[in-house]
């Protein structure tokens, strides 16, 4: 899928899932360095920045995270820059994409705002618009910590370990990609700051403190959730200790009245507080006046 924005001598084309046609067409737009088109036919897996004087590419990866605890994806963005012509390649179904599309299409302030001189505003305003939806999950991802926290210390922890697996999960899945990018941000930073001008000094440094904020809260976000893990275990693993205390204390309180129970139960023909007419009763209160006595030692020793 093709689409192209142009106004004011600049052009911006957005390809998605390039077939060999839409090589082609960009081919025909620009003479690209063949490093580039060669990079651009199927998804590379890591950040990339390469300067080659009249024009810069540049490789970007964005997490995509789901509301819903399904799996996670990552959509890469390439960019083709040149001062007159930028050129995006997405492999997936990108909706950011289409987004921004709209708001150029819609929006007659914001496209002067962004069509001044070169294609350096329109650059900066795409990735800050795709990492201000960074923040908006990383905004859902806190609310959903901020409920598990309450949960935990609600004491219905239940179905916390799955929860936090799920979240930590997603934290993983936004730190992965954009942990090795924050270098080829700077870097790209230094070099478009020479390939369009001082002027452009700026929007660039926004696109560095913007991704700093993201990783921040980013880092922020996974060590609540490692401390809310080992609270959780930690919980759980004083519940588990309650239970075996009670179940230890129990034993020990049925282990002598089964001893009790056992010598009376011995087939012998003379047995005392066998056979008279209170006998049982008897027993059963010494049994009961034992249990006492055992709970009252368990709880002056603060084992209860």
């Amino acid at each position: 899928m093709r689409k192209e924005f142009q106004t004011n001598g600049l052009k911006w084309v957005h390809i998605s899932k390039p077939i060999s046609e839409d090589i082609e067409f960009i081919n025909s737009l620009f003479l690209f360095n063949p490093f580039v088109a060669e990079s651009i036919i199927a998804p590379t897996l890591h950040p990339l920045v390469d300067d080659f004087e009249d024009h810069l590419f540049l490789i970007m990866h964005f997490p995509i995270i789901y509301k819903d605890w399904q799996s996670n994806e990552t959509a890469e963005v390439d960019f083709l820059i040149t001062k007159n012509l930028l050129v995006t390649v997405t492999y997936t179904d990108f909706e950011n994409i289409e987004q921004i599309f709209d708001l150029f299409n819609d929006n007659e302030k914001l496209k002067k705002q962004i069509t001044r001189h070169h294609t350096g505003f329109m650059l900066h305003y795409i990735i800050d618009h795709m990492f201000q939806k960074l923040i908006n999950h990383l905004d859902f991802m806190e609310g959903e910590i901020t409920k598990i926290e309450d949960r935990i210390f609600e004491k219905r922890n239940v179905k916390m370990i799955e929860e936090i697996s799920h979240i930590r999960r997603d934290i993983l899945d936004f730190r992965r990609p954009l942990k090795p990018q924050s270098a080829v941000i700077k870097m790209f930073s230094e070099k478009a700051e020479r390939f369009f001008g001082k002027p452009m000094a700026p929007y660039l440094t926004d696109i560095i403190v913007t991704e700093d904020r993201i990783m921040g809260i980013i880092e922020n976000q996974k060590e609540t959730v490692d401390s809310l893990y080992q609270t959780n275990e930690s919980l759980m693993s004083s519940n588990i200790s309650n239970i075996i205390s009670v179940l230890t204390i129990f034993s020990a309180v049925i282990m002598p009245l089964n001893l009790l129970a056992s010598l009376w139960g011995m087939n012998q023909r003379v047995m005392p507080l066998r056979d008279g007419q209170f006998d049982f009763w008897i027993v059963a209160g010494f049994m009961a006046i034992v249990a006492a006595l055992l709970l009252i030692l368990f709880k002056k020793k603060r084992w209860l």
